[in-house]
């Protein structure tokens, strides 16, 4: 769907029609930002309707800069955003609170022979999505405000009430963690055991030496 000036124009003008095409067009993916940062079906239903809302009323400050699109998303985020600071507080209360559990084996290789594996293997958007969708509640929402979203750490400070550092190591080690769980599925998808691949590279190392 094109929105066009024609479109928009029917849209601050209350038009019924343009509201329900509006709706078919974008409802799905609202309501995966929603899921994305709620983690709940039933919540991410009431984010889509309260976005709405948002739009029917605030349509008329939309000055048609920048895409019509990311106007709409960031009325989603903005809304998921509110729903987590008056629910979910406690994500970012502590940033000592989400740890991620050190893979010993993989600190035995160099982190280029892992990154090699993965930027080596082609992953699908959908499970790029899953990973992303499995991180703790903290590393999901900053990895999607900065990543996703293209926020500055200063706005998802402000938007979160968190302070810059802690919306930078929670994106750091989010990346962390993305980048652990995108090996084990190139393992995989190369039938390739961890075991296999940590001797291959040690031996590949010994052999250096020599």
């Amino acid at each position: 769907m094109k929105v066009t000036k024609q479109f928009i124009k029917r849209l601050k003008q209350c038009d019924k029609k343009a509201f329900s095409e509006l709706y078919n067009e974008y409802a799905g993916l609202i309501k995966a930002i929603a899921f994305r940062y709620i983690r709940d079906w039933d919540n991410a239903e009431d984010i889509l309707q309260e976005t709405f809302v948002t739009i029917y009323r605030k349509i008329h400050q939309y000055a048609g800069k920048g895409s019509f699109e990311g106007w709409i998303k960031r009325i989603a985020v903005n809304n998921c955003l509110r729903f987590i600071n008056e629910k979910q507080k406690r994500y970012f209360d502590d940033i000592d609170s989400f740890q991620i559990a050190e893979n010993k084996d993989i600190e035995q290789v160099d982190i280029d022979d892992a990154k090699s594996l993965v930027s080596n293997t082609d992953f699908s958007q959908k499970e790029i999505l899953d990973v992303v969708s499995e991180l703790p509640d903290g590393f999901r929402i900053v990895f999607s405000m900065y990543v996703l979203e293209e926020y500055k750490h200063k706005e998802i400070a402000e938007l979160l009430e968190i302070s810059e550092s802690t919306s930078k190591t929670q994106l750091l080690r989010a990346r962390k963690l993305i980048q652990k769980k995108l090996f084990a599925i190139a393992l995989k998808k190369h039938s390739i055991t961890e075991n296999i691949f940590f001797k291959e590279v040690i031996g590949k190392r010994g052999d250096n030496n020599e």
